[in-house]
């Protein structure tokens, strides 16, 4: 065979290859998100909570702070002091959940024994330390906090939950103010990394085993399905399951059926997909040295990226706030981006 032809058939191979691999970086050349604050912080912004008054900042080594949303002001804290006098530093807060409704905050604290620490944020301007959770609380990668209807205990009544991703399993524990009751359920699927609970269902994902669902009543599993990369959040919306699975960036799943879950797409994103956020037809993923991917869900089967992020840096975590994008990045603190 003539070796012209050779080198003609491999440059039309080459060809048809390229043509037929998508590149799914592809988006369109508008300015989404408008840069409105950059807010320097102390230590890494590993995780980020909202309420009404407040955004919530675990800062690793470097504590945590709580900024003011009419005007942004940063208060950081390092220490607290709990009703007795005695004071409580802070080590390394990796995570961090608030109860507004009870105006309580759990922390997830690493500097010796991994545990959730308590505070009561009644007063605003005097944190009070309450306890230390320890047990079962070993390397949490997810947590979340919530009010609940008051259930009935021999001394009171629980009226709030502390969940969270835990040594690999879901935890699931009722809180008084005073006392934490751990047993009420956990769920081990052997890697849970994080989770979202709807009003009949937990999701879990599963790192390497994918997303797991289960009946938030009995605790059976309902369902499952595998997933390329490893699942590390998970978001809900309108019976669609969107999983942050780190080097295999976003996938979409329909868990119209919980048994049966469906792949209906995915989209792979530089760097490690490792949190994300849904408001409305809009979904944010935080991609660590991929910066921020925004896209349009408004077609699930066809999510629609709207703007890659880059300037950010290296990002951890990312939250809607009203017409806003809050992220923490690693080495520009915590940046609030308006959304047109």
């Amino acid at each position: 065979m003539p070796k012209g032809y050779i080198i003609t058939l491999a440059i039309i191979v080459l060809i048809v290859i390229s043509s037929c691999a998508k590149r799914n970086t592809e988006y369109q050349e508008e300015e989404w998100l408008t840069l409105k604050y950059a807010l320097p912080v102390v230590g890494n912004p590993l995780d980020i909570k909202i309420d009404e008054n407040y955004i919530y900042v675990a800062q690793d080594q470097g504590g945590m702070s709580r900024i003011n949303r009419s005007n942004y002001q940063i208060r950081w804290i390092t220490e607290f002091w709990a009703a007795d006098g005695s004071q409580k530093i802070l080590g390394r807060i990796k995570k961090v959940a608030v109860v507004p409704e009870h105006n309580f905050m759990f922390l997830v604290d690493t500097e010796a024994t991994d545990a959730i620490r308590v505070i009561n944020t009644s007063d605003p301007d005097s944190l009070v330390y309450m306890l230390d959770f320890i047990g079962g609380t070993s390397n949490i990668k997810d947590l979340d906090g919530f009010a609940i209807t008051p259930v009935p205990f021999s001394q009171g009544t629980y009226k709030m939950v502390c969940a969270y991703c835990a040594a690999g399993s879901f935890k699931y524990d009722y809180y008084d103010g005073t006392i934490f009751n751990s047993n009420v359920f956990t769920i081990s699927p052997g890697a849970a990394a994080g989770f979202k609970l709807s009003a009949n269902y937990i999701y879990i994902a599963a790192e390497q085993l994918g997303l797991y669902i289960y009946d938030r009543n009995d605790h059976h599993p309902v369902g499952y399905i595998h997933l390329s990369g490893e699942a590390q959040k998970v978001e809900l919306s309108d019976n669609i399951a969107y999983v942050a699975s780190r080097q295999c960036g976003l996938q979409v799943v329909d868990v119209s059926n919980p048994a049966s879950p469906v792949l209906l797409s995915t989209f792979d994103t530089t760097g490690y997909a490792t949190a994300l956020a849904v408001s409305g037809n809009k979904l944010a993923l935080s991609s660590g040295g991929g910066g921020i991917y925004l896209f349009d869900i408004s077609v699930p089967s066809k999510p629609q990226l709207l703007q890659h992020l880059t300037s950010c840096g290296y990002t951890n975590t990312v939250k809607f706030m009203d017409d806003k994008l809050v992220v923490g990045a690693r080495d520009q603190g915590i940046l609030i981006y308006e959304i047109k």
